[in-house]
């Protein structure tokens, strides 16, 4: 009796399958979908029970057992890289899968050696299979810090492997390669700035690397995030999540250069400030605080909460909350009145920039009970630059 055993082999990747001894031949196998991996050199298989088995399929119908992987070698030894690149190179099918583990292992463990792996590994991004791209990419990645060079070729491919019509896993270990490549370089990768924003809205993309990408762009080259603000703005006003913290990092630099484009992340920033993790609050502030110098009037609504802030135990929450009152104090100094108490509080603040931003703020709104503790922060102070402001904050208070 012929068995079709097609729906246990996955689209693309590997997965694990289940043998159950106890049902009949043409049922036992069910593959189990939630295994499902691009790489190989992810996966391992299951120790088999008394009635059940397990094997590891690849897409083309292949089968992975304890035994194939045994002969793998238990460590890396970077003395068999010719002979596993020579294998690589000759081989197809099921022996190149299993070649390429071991190289992976190479990589991960000794990726100075294995950089003359780069150029067949980008070879391999021509025409093979997904899973074979996504190997390669797996050990590109991890040569890319011991030689960012030897990698280069391989950077177009990657991009294009953003397309629509590229698998989500393969997209992903795409994405893995340019992090590891943008932190050498991230000029190449200025124009997938488009295809980044898109992906961001694709739930199977993981969006903190997307994230990731788009601010090491926005650090060079605000600008080429210009053509994308609606899509960044409509994913900062999802669920608040770790990417996020990114994302209005790259939205603050663009609002330094551009900030009446970054004027419509006001309100999304300011219902931010509120989110759990302490670093994407931060950011939020520090978006506002930039804003507040074009727009004092828009980020007004949140100084009650900046005021707040200046008692939090994170100093960059701390800072950002003192640039967003010195800043609204000048357009509006009654809206920072209420925060005299506090801001003589950091005056005696860790940062110099969260010290010097108080000083402004009590200048700006004329607060006379302050006078007496700016005046020794003018005398005492060890930052030249907050010792000149209050001492200037001292004579416009007292005039």
């Amino acid at each position: 009796m012929s068995l079709d055993f097609d729906h246990a082999y996955p689209e693309v990747g590997y997965q694990i399958a289940e043998w159950d001894m106890l049902k009949p031949p043409e049922e036992r196998l069910m593959a189990l979908t939630h295994t499902n991996r691009l790489k190989l050199s992810e996966m391992s298989p299951r120790p088999d029970g008394e009635m059940t088995q397990y094997s590891l399929f690849d897409s083309e119908g292949n089968d992975y057992t304890q035994d194939d992987f045994e002969t793998l070698p238990e460590s890396p030894d970077p003395e068999r890289l010719d002979e596993v690149l020579q294998r690589i190179e000759t081989a197809d099918g099921k022996p190149l899968r299993l070649a390429l583990v071991e190289l992976a292992d190479l990589a991960a463990a000794h990726p100075d050696e294995s950089i003359p792996a780069a150029e067949p590994m980008c070879t391999l991004l021509g025409d093979a299979v997904p899973a074979v791209q996504g190997e390669a990419l797996g050990i590109l990645t991890n040569i890319a810090d011991a030689d960012p060079e030897a990698v280069r070729p391989a950077v177009d491919a990657a991009i294009g492997r953003l397309s629509d019509g590229t698998h989500q896993l393969l997209q992903n270990e795409a994405l893995q390669f340019l992090k590891a490549f943008a932190d050498h370089d991230v000029e190449p990768l200025t124009e997938a700035v488009p295809r980044l924003a898109t992906l961001l809205h694709d739930d199977a993309i993981d969006p903190e690397v997307i994230t990731q990408l788009l601010l090491s762009v926005s650090q060079s080259n605000p600008d080429a995030l210009l053509p994308v603000v609606p899509k960044l703005e409509r994913y900062l006003e999802t669920e608040p999540q770790p990417a996020h913290t990114w994302l209005l990092a790259a939205v603050g630099y663009l609002s330094k250069t551009h900030p009446g484009i970054a004027k419509e992340t006001i309100p999304i920033a300011a219902e931010l400030v509120d989110a759990e993790p302490t670093v994407l609050r931060a950011n939020a502030a520090g978006v506002l605080a930039d804003l507040a110098d074009e727009y004092p009037t828009e980020v007004k609504a949140v100084a009650p909460r900046a005021i707040e802030f200046l008692q939090d135990e994170n100093d960059h929450i701390r800072y950002n909350a003192s640039s967003i009152l010195a800043r609204v104090a000048e357009a509006h100094p009654d809206a920072v009145e209420p925060a005299i108490e506090s801001l003589i509080d950091v005056l005696d603040d860790e940062m110099a920039d969260t010290r010097f931003n108080a000083c402004w703020a009590l200048k700006r709104i004329d607060a006379t009970a302050a006078v007496e503790k700016l005046t020794e922060v003018a005398a005492a102070d060890p930052d030249e630059d907050v010792r000149d402001v209050a001492q200037l904050a001292v004579d416009s208070i007292e005039e």
